[in-house]
């Protein structure tokens, strides 16, 4: 009877225990950030085949969910878990896969966008066509109500286009690429920049490369249906031109002809490009090298469509020389990776110095330096013969230099090289310049920097020229010495120039105190010829007067008379003596005192002669 008791006791225990848990078990409270997603575990429909989430009834998970609140179920038929609303933080987004629906079409990637709330319908989106598998659309930034039984949803950064960058979308999905397109066409209608997935899709976008590019800023594009390649924007230096090369529309198609015959002497001064090909186009939507070149600055350059080639439209110095080992060329790039080395406007190529025999057999290196520029409307041309610059300099620079001035030496001994480097610096320009005009390029300039001679030749011809330079040396100093000399003598000459003035003065004095003599004499002749015409002329008449007055006189004195009054007259003039000048007498007579008197007399009469003196 006890344990009959306690049975029932413990029945009784067990059945409240167990009514409490099933009312208990039944409440479900679904908070404001929870999403409530319910299980049928029995007394329904049996779910399709293949199918696993119930959308009317069926024994399963559920479509729908239970929205924030207290919800009291059966447990034993239901189950209610509760999941953490979706939430896409800012500068992400959601993609979303869906783990029920159809199977999606032949040839696609991603299942088109259907109605349903943002996916926070799944029974609408499943009752709409919603295709299981990674989908379209995607969930912007906010807060999502959504059956996580049914999505998927991945967080993944937006993307984001950064200063200085260009993006270029990939599309993974769309129609096939048409054969012979590279960049897929733009397709009608705005997708948003490739943020409206469906709308990209639904008007006929391609797989593939597409034209459009991002601009900096942030999108937020599903990573499914595009891939985003990032790319810095095309820089154009300012110095530099920019040849587009486009990849865009279908690819030519060029008729299938016989090739032509190779010519027996071939030039390389032949056309651009041939007859047949047409690289050169107006419109970006065509492939071809576009006609005109672009400006410097910077673009936003979809660099899978377009290939921007750069070419220099300043200064190309191109070098040979000894330090040049190895080539150094300076790439032509675009954006921040790619933009050229140089911030100098101008690109520089350095090969080794050019070496080569000349005619006598001697070694010779030659550093040159070529200066060329190509003209902006020239540069299309230049890209469309050679594709680079640098096959410019590579095919024809290079080769042409070096053979121009390898013939050259050839021709000639060594010193012959060295004497004539002007001359053939500038053979070597004018037929360079006529070369590079049937490729559009101009010649600025070309220079013999240094010509390295055996050292052997340079020692003989060094000592050779220091002879030379000596025996010069020599002949100057004779000369100098002969200049010395000139310069001595005319030292002396000036130093006696006074001398020779004053003996030049005193014989033209000389000479003109000769000449006033001989004039003087002259004169005096002269008038002494002239006085003696009147003396005599006076005289004779004088005479003839005195005659006739002697005649008179005579006849009226008589001629004795005559004569004594002319003698008293004589004697009167003191013309006639007739005492002596001098009287020495003595005391006493004799011989000895007249012969002392005699003497004293005649040395008297010498010495004192103006004056007669009577000594007593």
């Amino acid at each position: 009877m006890v344990l009959l008791e306690l049975f029932v006791v413990s029945f009784m225990i067990v059945a409240v225990l167990f009514v409490l848990w099933f009312f208990i078990a039944g409440f479900a409270l679904v908070r404001d950030d929870d999403v409530g997603i319910v299980t049928r575990k029995m007394f329904g429909p049996t779910l399709p085949q293949g199918q696993i989430i119930a959308t009317k009834g069926e024994v399963g998970v559920q479509a729908d969910i239970l929205m924030p609140g207290l919800y009291w179920m059966i447990p034993i038929i239901w189950k209610i878990e509760k999941a953490p609303v979706t939430k896409i933080r800012p500068g992400f987004l959601g993609v979303v896969e869906s783990i029920e629906g159809k199977p999606i079409a032949t040839g696609r990637l991603l299942a088109d966008e259907v109605p349903c709330n943002s996916f926070q319908d799944a029974k609408a989106f499943l009752n709409n066509g919603g295709c299981k598998g990674p989908q379209v659309d995607t969930l912007r930034p906010g807060t999502y109500r959504i059956n996580t039984k049914v999505f998927r949803i991945q967080e993944v950064p937006a993307t984001e286009v950064g200063r200085e960058q260009v993006g270029i979308a990939i599309a993974l999905d769309g129609i096939p690429l048409p054969s012979g397109y590279n960049v897929a066409p733009e397709p009608e209608g705005d997708h948003k920049h490739f943020q409206d997935g469906q709308a990209f899709i639904r008007n006929g976008g391609y797989r593939g490369p597409q034209l459009e590019t991002l601009q900096p800023g942030e999108y937020y594009i599903n990573p499914l249906l595009f891939n985003i390649a990032m790319t810095d924007v095309a820089i154009v230096p300012p110095g530099y031109v920019a040849v587009i090369i486009s990849s865009v529309g279908k690819e030519l198609e060029k008729p299938q002809k016989k090739a032509p015959a190779i010519t027996e002497q071939p030039t390389l001064g032949q056309p651009v490009h041939d007859h047949a090909e047409t690289p050169l186009i107006t419109s970006k939507s065509e492939r071809g090298i576009l006609m005109e070149p672009v400006a410097p600055g910077k673009y936003n350059l979809n660099t899978i469509a377009y290939r921007a080639e750069i070419v220099p439209t300043s200064a190309i110095t191109i070098d040979w020389g000894e330090k040049n080992i190895v080539r150094e060329t300076r790439p032509y790039l675009q954006g921040k990776a790619e933009t050229p080395v140089s911030s100098k406007v101008s690109e520089f190529f350095a090969y080794s110095q050019l070496k080569f025999t000349s005619k006598d057999g001697f070694q010779l290196e030659v550093e040159v330096r070529l200066i060329i520029r190509i003209p902006p409307v020239n540069a299309p041309y230049v890209i469309a013969r050679f594709g680079t610059v640098t096959n410019l300099i590579e095919q024809v620079a290079h080769p042409l230099i070096d053979s121009s001035f390898r013939n050259e030496a050839g021709d000639r001994a060594a010193m012959d090289f060295v004497h004539s480097r002007s001359m053939i610096q500038s053979a070597a320009l004018e037929k360079v310049r006529k070369e590079f005009t049937s490729y559009h390029v101009e010649v600025q300039g070309l220079l013999i920097a240094y010509i390295k001679v055996d050292e052997k030749l340079l020692e003989t011809q060094t000592k050779k020229e220091i002879a030379v330079q000596q025996q010069q040396q020599y002949e100057q100093e004779a000369k100098a010495q002969e200049r010395r000399i000139a310069v001595a003598e005319k030292t002396a000459r000036a130093d006696k120039q006074t001398d020779v003035i004053a003996a030049k003065l005193s014989i033209d004095i000389a000479t003109d105190k000769a000449e006033a003599m001989r004039k003087e004499a002259e004169g005096i002749r002269d008038a002494t010829k002239t006085k003696a015409d009147g003396a005599a002329y006076e005289a004779q008449k004088v005479g003839e007067g005195t005659a006739a007055a002697y005649k008179a006189q005579t006849d009226v004195l008589g001629p004795e008379r005559i004569a004594a009054i002319k003698l008293i007259q004589e004697v009167a003039a003191g013309n006639i003596t007739i005492t002596p000048n001098v009287l020495v007498t003595g005391g006493e007579a004799g011989q000895g005192s007249n012969l002392f008197n005699a003497i004293l007399a005649s040395w008297l009469t010498k010495e004192t002669p103006q004056k007669p003196e009577i000594r007593k």
